[in-house]
């Protein structure tokens, strides 16, 4: 389902309160009115080989803080990263969050995104009227029994006749669950084996199968590709064997043709690293470092922040 069916399943919703890097100082940029700019800004980043070739990829991360305040970082891709920290507003506490969308309608512009709170999923809605820069926040419960999932991501494949919105769910049992999501989250199929990821995000949404990129506990990077097809059987393969054990999230946005941005955050440290990833090639893969940054908002929630269904994912 595409993120425009979410959006008008969520109306009316109910208030709830790597390798090692040298560490460089971020460089500075103006700072963005909010996130609804940040959103704007990431419609525009580049989808194709020339555009990469002329304009600097970037990625726009929400964040949510320990007391429930929403922040972030809208980040370029120069060596070393170029970050402005985003305005903060008052959310609610959450344990995990997937993508969130922006959808525009005239003057008013909204984020959409699936979040965890104690033991429930919510759809979150953040919406900003006229020249707002602090948003009316509105949630709705979708489930319980999520007290066990300490991940989620999503896919939201829109560009042609098979299209798909899935909910991937990584649970402290080791297994890796899909949902499909309308009025409630629906299981669609899960997998074990993934008791040793650390974290996760989507680099890539097809027609036929989504691929996930995720890191393990002792440090390695993997791709999981999904095919769409029930019953849930993944593909892994290993992109490097070590060097990603620090980081606790992973948002990646996509960056030219094939390519995909990747700010991946050690929470211990709160140092955010930014990394160009080549399409997903297993060990040949080809990722590049631009330097760190100090994750100064110290957050432990981190998720993507993009336009009207993100540009499609392709790096995988």
């Amino acid at each position: 389902m595409t993120m425009r069916r979410v959006a008008m399943t969520m109306a009316g919703l109910s208030l709830v309160a790597a390798a090692a890097v040298p560490v460089t100082a971020g460089a500075t940029k103006p700072k963005p009115e909010s996130f609804r700019s940040a959103g704007k800004a990431a419609a525009k980043l580049p989808t194709t080989a020339a555009q990469a070739a002329t304009a600097a990829c970037g990625v726009s991360v929400g964040a949510v803080n320990a007391t429930g305040t929403a922040g972030g970082y809208d980040i370029t891709a120069t060596k070393p990263p170029t970050v402005a920290a985003l305005d903060q507003y008052k959310l609610f506490g959450v344990r995990a969050s997937s993508t969130w969308y922006l959808e525009s309608s005239g003057s008013n512009d909204t984020f959409y995104g699936m979040v965890l709170q104690g033991g429930n999923l919510y759809a979150a809605v953040s919406s900003y009227t006229g020249t707002a820069t602090t948003p009316t926040v509105r949630a709705t419960k979708l489930g319980s029994g999520w007290s066990g999932f300490n991940q989620i991501t999503d896919s939201n494949y829109v560009y042609g006749a098979k299209q798909h919105y899935f909910l991937y769910g990584l649970h402290a049992n080791g297994s890796l669950y899909r949902y499909t999501v309308s009025n409630a989250a629906r299981s669609y199929g899960s997998a074990p084996g993934f008791s040793s990821v650390k974290a996760m995000t989507l680099i890539a949404e097809t027609a036929t199968y989504d691929t996930l990129l995720v890191t393990t506990r002792g440090g390695a990077l993997y791709t999981v590709r999904v095919p769409v097809t029930a019953p849930m059987k993944p593909i892994v393969t290993q992109v490097r064997a070590s060097g990603f054990g620090s980081y606790e999230s992973l948002v990646a946005q996509r960056c030219g043709a094939t390519s995909t941005l990747l700010a991946a955050f050690d929470h211990d440290t709160n140092l955010g690293t930014i990394f160009a990833v080549g399409r997903a090639t297993g060990p040949t893969t080809a990722i590049k470092s631009y330097g760190s940054f100090q994750a100064s908002f110290g957050a432990k929630v981190h998720f993507l922040l993009t336009g009207a269904y993100g540009p499609q994912r392709v790096g995988g």
